[in-house]
């Protein structure tokens, strides 16, 4: 039985650990949870809040989805006592929530060593994460992974409840913390309350920049720190587009 989980947020870094030959079983964290309802009183309404939503937002079959998402949170939920778990998320936006969402779900009843896993930055590259990362990168990461304690994982969890609840004063509040496991903490929740994505979208537009890829280069370059893909930029491009005709 393995002992070493590796949770990773896409299955781009998930194929990237396997190649960069990281021991341990790896779980996939395939969700978007910076957007769309999270609002549920228990985890099975949650998953069909989050199924409805996807198959809609994104047009994929409503069992595509459940089939690929749910087994692999359900790993976390059953990870034996006594594990070691390796958080391998970035630090936007997009990363951190899929991240306390992961911290929420892991068994508070067993004696887990968790681990949070930062990519290799620099100041050119700081929201681009793990996607710029060689196997050396990799290892490197692994080898200076930071130990999460009780006040750690309460910090993340809490963090969570107050994103699902669309808690902005206690979302404000939680920022303030200085935690080791959680950096940019501040400038990530300052940026999620006080900019506007779809208002930096419908000011390009305005000013003559139509073009989608043009769009996502100038969202990616300008507001990384919110970590969306393109799914998420075309799904607010397109909004804005409908809004003005």
């Amino acid at each position: 039985m393995n002992t070493i989980f590796n949770i990773t947020n896409g299955d781009y870094l998930a194929q990237q650990l396997k190649e960069a030959k990281i021991i341990g079983e790896m779980i996939t964290c395939r969700e978007a949870l910076v957007t769309g309802p999270l609002r549920a009183d228990n985890l099975d309404y949650f998953w069909k809040l989050r199924t409805s939503f996807i198959s809609n937002e994104y047009k994929v079959k409503a069992e595509d989805y459940f089939d690929k998402t749910f087994p692999e949170f359900e790993k976390i939920l059953n990870i034996p006592d006594g594990s070691e778990v390796n958080l391998w998320f970035e630090d936007d936006l997009f990363c951190q929530v899929n991240l306390w969402f992961c911290l929420f779900l892991l068994p508070k009843d067993k004696d887990l060593k968790i681990y949070r896993i930062f990519p290799k930055t620099t100041k050119e590259n700081n929201w681009k994460g793990f996607s710029v990362s060689e196997s050396s990168d990799l290892e490197e990461s692994l080898n200076s992974r930071i130990s999460l304690d009780e006040k750690d994982i309460e910090l993340g969890i809490n963090l969570w409840k107050a994103y699902q609840n669309n808690d902005k004063k206690s979302l404000e509040q939680l920022s303030e913390n200085q935690s080791n496991g959680f950096h940019f903490l501040k400038e990530v929740i300052d940026s999620y309350l006080h900019i506007k994505p779809e208002i930096f979208i419908k000011n390009l537009i305005e000013n003559g920049t139509t073009d989608f890829n043009t769009i996502f280069e100038k969202f990616q370059n300008e507001l990384g720190i919110f970590g969306f893909g393109d799914l998420q930029v075309k799904s607010i491009y397109d909004t804005v587009l409908k809004e003005k005709q």
